[in-house]
């Protein structure tokens, strides 16, 4: 039974990769999963996001069930209220006032993920973040790479690629983060954004929530500039830890090579040489906006 009696209306708001999403009489937001691995860690997510509700001041989904594995008919979808703003997909034509706004906003966001505690999220079956375990992840990018993508670069590429994740590895290796609870996937279009008050509200797509490096959930964050890039990261990176920017110009570097992966593996021609052309360019000189700020540990 859906909660609000009748739909009137129905429109898809979003073909994510991993997800549909439907917005259903300017009310309700529902997302579908397009993978049966989605569907069950729907659950999980459920889970976390009441407990990320408890902790960020930031508007962040609050799901309601409709549906559940357990019914054969059925495929399983969350639905939550509808959040204010819209998706922030053009963060580089934002003024500067409102990139401020954008930078605090992401500043508090990023202090109060680092503050809340990790017991409870590795109990609801996120990762953990140790330097261990974010090797061991990028490690099975590696593997994955090799296993799927490899043939299909040119051999000036792969020794890019190579050399930048063997890099890379070291780098986490040899850092010394304390591991924070990280969105893991923030993208500007995760970011909801008022066109009327010119303001950031709430941030999206938590399915992908771990905890890892403190840098990591900058890597997409491209657009703001290097003068509030450098605030955001120097809120970000903990006392001790000396190689932060490094390892973002390398998180960076190697961004595109998981959507070019997926689309290797989906079969979809575009999004795989979209990506790759994308890998190329940020193999050869990686981000603009970080470039400039290594090596000031």
């Amino acid at each position: 039974m859906w909660p609000d009696g009748p739909i009137r209306r129905i429109r898809t708001d979003d073909a994510g990769w991993t997800n549909l999403m439907l917005e259903v009489d300017d009310r309700w937001m529902v997302r579908i999963p397009r993978r049966r691995s989605g569907a069950y860690s729907l659950h999980r997510e459920v889970r976390f996001l009441e407990f990320l509700s408890r902790h960020v001041s930031a508007e962040v989904p609050q799901p309601r069930w409709v549906g559940s594995l357990e019914k054969p008919a059925g495929w399983p979808f969350l639905v939550y209220p509808k959040l204010p703003g819209r998706p922030l997909k053009q963060l580089h034509r934002l003024g500067p006032n409102e990139r401020i706004r954008l930078a605090r906003f992401l500043e508090r966001l990023f202090s109060e993920l680092a503050g809340s505690p990790p017991a409870p999220v590795l109990r609801m079956g996120l990762p953990p973040g140790d330097r261990a375990a974010f090797a061991q992840r990028f490690g099975r990018l590696r593997e994955r790479y090799r296993r799927v993508g490899r043939v299909r670069l040119s051999r000036a590429i792969r020794s890019q690629l190579e050399s930048t994740l063997d890099e890379l590895l070291a780098a986490i290796r040899a850092s010394d983060y304390r591991p924070v609870l990280l969105h893991n996937d923030l993208w500007p279009s995760h970011i909801l954004w008022d066109g009327e008050t010119h303001r950031p509200t709430g941030v999206i797509d938590w399915e992908d929530a771990r905890l890892g490096d403190p840098a990591f959930d900058l890597v997409a964050i491209e657009g703001l500039g290097p003068p509030l890039l450098r605030r955001l990261g120097e809120a970000r990176r903990q006392r001790r830890d000396r190689t932060f920017w490094d390892r973002l110009t390398l998180y960076r570097r190697i961004l595109p090579l998981g959507g070019f992966l997926y689309g290797v593996e989906s079969r979809d021609h575009e999004i795989a040489a979209s990506h790759l052309r994308r890998l190329s360019r940020t193999l050869k000189g990686g981000s603009v906006e970080v470039e400039g700020l290594v090596g000031r540990g």
